[in-house]
């Protein structure tokens, strides 16, 4: 074979090749759940991400959140998982199951209860709860995080953060737009769910995967406490981003990114 018809050869495979590679999220399913004070909606940069890498994505709003109707009377933590559950059910399983923040809490109770149609757990700036700790648990012993100045008890049950400081806790890096999302997907956080402790066995939790997504510009959730929670419950995978609280707006595709990558 002449030079020239091997190198025509080597590129015709090539371009084959590259034709017919997937997209990294061709055939990957996850269900992304949000934090407290937020909604559904603050996913929507890293879900059209996933989307059109070739994921399917399902974002639950979780009861009393977001455009959600229900009072917050009535949110309860088994209300949020209910909520994971029926997204799990319509989705091709096992899922990867994402949480954000408090999300952190009701992955890891899903997970006790859905064990088998999960492929693996992602804590996004996340609380990481043992056996018996509830949230409260985890954010009293977080003496790093700024929020507590900040916070307003409403007296009906929620507990809200203080319009003026809510942007720059949650997101000062984000541009302007990200940050009017923010502030648009914002509603006082109900107040029982947190309080609620998770009950977790190495049987059904404890045999999933399990990566956790840091933050090192967090004022929500502090960089000391997310080391110790990972140092509690070890992790099988690390990412850290340069952001803060809020990476699915302040830097989407570097989220999204850590998220294919799993």
């Amino acid at each position: 074979m002449s030079t020239s018809t091997c190198r025509l050869a080597i590129a015709i495979t090539l371009t084959l090749f590259a034709c017919s590679s997937e997209p990294p999220g061709e055939g990957k399913s996850y269900v992304l759940v949000h934090g407290a004070w937020m909604g559904a909606a603050g996913w929507e940069p890293v879900a059209d991400r996933l989307r059109a890498e070739g994921a399917e994505v399902i974002v639950p709003e979780l009861p009393a959140h977001g455009r959600d109707p229900a009072p917050p009377g009535d949110a309860s933590l088994a209300g949020y998982v209910d909520r994971v559950s029926a997204a799990i059910d319509g989705a091709e399983s096992p899922v990867l199951l994402v949480g954000h923040s408090m999300g952190g809490v009701v992955i890891s109770a899903a997970a006790e209860a859905r064990s088998a149609d999960i492929a693996a757990l992602i804590y996004v700036a996340a609380y990481v709860p043992d056996d018996g700790q509830s949230l409260f648990d985890l954010a009293m012993s977080d003496e790093d995080s700024q929020v507590g100045a900040s916070l307003v008890d409403n007296g009906d049950g929620t507990v809200g953060i203080r319009s003026d400081a809510f942007p720059d806790l949650f997101c000062a890096d984000c541009d302007a737009d990200a940050r009017a999302a923010l502030v648009a997907g914002y509603r006082d956080e109900p107040v029982a769910p947190l309080a609620m402790p998770v009950a977790l066995t190495d049987g059904a939790y404890g045999s999933l995967p399990r990566t956790y997504v840091g933050t090192a510009r967090d004022r929500v959730i502090s960089p000391s406490l997310q080391s110790r929670m990972i140092s509690a419950t070890p992790m099988d995978r690390e990412v850290t981003l340069a952001t803060s609280h809020v990476p699915m707006l302040a830097a989407p595709d570097a989220l999204a990114d850590a998220l294919l990558d799993e």
